[in-house]
């Protein structure tokens, strides 16, 4: 028998890289909490969509529907505490399967993708923080990527590498973005694969790599903004056809220049999914 990508193993960090079969709609909660130095947090309610229009052809919608940005700042000679708080950008993105290759009890997968981000969000909630610690860019943005996802029953690993080209939507202008992702899954529980099983707990082992050009304000360069970030994301994943449950840790490894000068310190993704099944497809 050849195995069909099964939606218990996607990747969690970059779901524009999920497998996903025809008629299938996965449905993703993964709220995010990133801590970063000088009194940075942000906590953003990511909502995504997937749907295998066809055996070939995947839609992916990627919405922030909150996001909660805390950041300290001097105010007469002591700290206080500010927010900006409000919806985020929508990023829809179209991937097609162009190769595919199924074997006994695996299969292995290379599509290329192209996004688009649309400005849905509130770019200027509080204008006693700067633009980048905004909900949202104002900002379009064209993505041009490749994913691929290689299954079996017991591990499943995918990637994607991609280009993030943004336009000013206002005055403000974020930088471009490179990204490279991977994923790495294995089965811990059961040790066999038989009928019965309620479900599968996955040890997940992700890594992220962002590089980022400067952003430019009225055309000209603002200084510390861009760079490059690279994390490492552990994490457990529970998974059954239906649902999953999984919690990541967002750890750096390396960075540069992030964010006016603000250092990654850590960040926490609890991942929820919901997947449905509909004979509805190309």
């Amino acid at each position: 028998m050849l195995a069909a990508p099964s939606p218990a193993r996607a990747q969690l960090t970059f779901p524009g890289a999920s497998p996903i079969s025809a008629g299938n709609v996965i449905v993703m909660a993964q709220p995010t909490m990133v801590e970063q130095t000088g009194g940075f947090q942000s906590t953003i309610g990511q909502g995504v969509l997937v749907y295998g229009a066809s055996s070939n052809l995947a839609l992916i919608t990627e919405s922030n529907l909150l996001v909660w940005n805390l950041a300290d700042a001097m105010s007469n000679g002591r700290t206080v505490r500010l927010a900006a708080v409000g919806t985020g950008d929508t990023l829809q993105e179209f991937r097609y399967t162009v190769f595919q290759r199924d074997g006994i009890g695996s299969t292995f997968r290379i599509a290329p993708l192209i996004g688009v981000t649309f400005p849905t969000g509130m770019d200027n909630v509080n204008a006693q923080l700067p633009h980048d610690l905004q909900p949202a860019t104002g900002n379009w943005a064209v993505r041009g990527a490749v994913t691929s996802s290689w299954q079996t029953l017991y591990w499943n690993a995918e990637a994607e590498i991609g280009y993030d080209n943004r336009f000013p939507g206002t005055d403000y202008e974020f930088g471009n973005q490179f990204v490279a992702d991977a994923a790495f899954h294995y089965v811990l529980w059961p040790r066999q694969v038989k009928p019965g099983i309620p479900g599968e707990l996955f040890a997940s082992l992700e890594t992220n790599f962002y590089s980022d050009t400067i952003n430019r304000l009225h055309g000209q360069s603002v200084p510390g903004t861009g760079g490059q970030l690279w994390l490492i994301d552990p994490g457990l994943d529970w998974s059954t056809p239906r649902y999953g449950v999984a919690l990541t840790a967002l750890l750096p490894v390396a960075q540069t220049s992030y964010g006016n000068g603000r250092r990654y310190a850590f960040g926490l993704l609890l991942h929820l999914r919901l997947s449905l099944y509909t004979p509805y497809h190309w």
